[in-house]
């Protein structure tokens, strides 16, 4: 569920901007909560409370405008997104200051706001779908967090998944080839034919070995070791 405050001081808008914001979500099956403040004030004074993923500002408010509200949120949290909804072009420069995710036109409000929740997705749901990974075991489905799984050690076509601070390994059924192109794109190293690693929980690599940050040692592929050097290297650095 994404929670969304949507303020303007125009409230014969509110519900109208409400629904648009709504439909544009659901039309990507996301749902989302919608909250709608008059002011900048009410919308300060609920997120004493209230935690928002997304916030879609006016900028010309009486009082507060959503330039001066944009720079109050943010003394408060440097993750929430920031969406001005406004005809004032010219202010735009300004709102740079409280990095926005992006501007929607009222004039323009639907193929706007659609390209706001295409980026939104982008930045942060596909994120974390990257981070719950579904396996099936021998008698259901499973969902790990990527950063819990230190490493997979292939077993046919069951492999044996290496949780953080589980002793047991989890027994799934997948071929280590169809883990390796699922995984690879999220951080996991093929080092040697039966084992894939998370790139967090490598601590070093030698001619022969792969040794974790909690002492494993994991053998090396002679003909990978180039290859695993250049992989981690580019994830370390991003």
């Amino acid at each position: 569920m994404i929670k969304i405050a949507l303020c303007d001081n125009d409230e014969r808008a509110l519900p109208v901007i409400a629904g648009a914001v709504t439909s544009a979500f659901q039309a990507q099956k996301l749902e989302v909560n919608v909250m709608s403040f008059s002011s900048g004030k009410e919308l300060l004074a609920a997120m004493q409370n209230a935690v928002f993923h997304i916030i879609l500002l006016d900028i010309d408010m009486p009082e507060l405008d959503g330039i001066e509200v944009g720079k109050r949120i943010r003394l408060r949290s440097d993750t929430v997104e920031i969406v001005y909804v406004s005809e004032c072009e010219e202010r735009v420069f300004e709102a740079f200051s409280v990095f926005p995710l992006g501007f929607v036109r009222k004039s323009n409000f639907l193929n706007d706001i659609s390209d706001i929740v295409r980026l939104y997705i982008k930045k942060h749901v596909r994120a974390q779908q990257a981070e719950q990974l579904k396996f099936t075991t021998r008698s259901k489905v499973i969902v790990l967090k990527r950063r819990q799984i230190q490493y997979i050690e292939g077993s046919g076509n069951y492999q044996f998944v290496y949780i953080n601070g589980q002793k047991e390994p989890v027994e799934i059924k997948m071929t280590m080839d169809k883990l390796e192109e699922a995984l690879e794109p999220v951080g996991f190293i093929r080092v040697h034919k039966g084992y894939l690693v998370n790139y967090l929980y490598i601590q070093k690599i030698e001619s022969n070995r792969v040794t974790l940050k909690n002492g494993t040692e994991l053998p090396l592929g002679r003909s990978k070791v180039k290859e695993v050097r250049s992989r981690f290297l580019s994830l370390v650095e991003g």
